[in-house]
């Protein structure tokens, strides 16, 4: 079944409903194994134990002629816990079907251990959809 490739949904609405602010959810398929991912799990889990003080990984290549290219650094943020997240993501294809992000959040270390947990599970197939790292708003 097709997934649609890209999701809006109204998160907060002024008190006439005039002015509202969306969430913007694109997604972007890549290729990749689960020896790929467990390299991922175990690099955020040394990360999370501060053996490491930022954690890159990546999969695919970020030049031309290639499948995908996905990054994803997560390094402390600040002193009080916080962990930041750097995610580019691009599905190298050529126009108009291209797609490249790059975002940033930011999270605290439990969101990180629980990113893991269910990473592991993803990987030894219990689930086959991971939702983890919830943004930490700061105001």
């Amino acid at each position: 079944m097709s997934q649609p490739s890209v999701k809006i949904q109204k998160i907060w609405l002024d008190d006439d409903d005039s002015f509202f602010e969306l969430n913007l959810d694109v997604n972007i398929n890549i290729f990749t194994d689960n020896e790929e991912l467990e390299k991922l799990r175990e690099g955020v889990m040394d990360f999370a134990c501060f053996k490491q003080k930022e954690f890159l990984w990546t999969t695919g290549e970020d030049v031309e002629n290639v499948s995908h290219f996905l990054s994803i650094r997560f390094f402390l943020y600040g002193n009080r816990g916080y962990v930041g997240v750097e995610v580019t993501a691009d599905n190298k294809l050529e126009s108009p079907y291209s797609v490249r992000a790059t975002f940033f959040l930011v999270t605290v270390l439990s969101q990180i251990d629980d990113f893991t947990r269910k990473l592991g599970s993803f990987i030894k197939g219990e689930i086959y959809e991971l939702d983890s790292l919830i943004q930490l708003f700061e105001q």
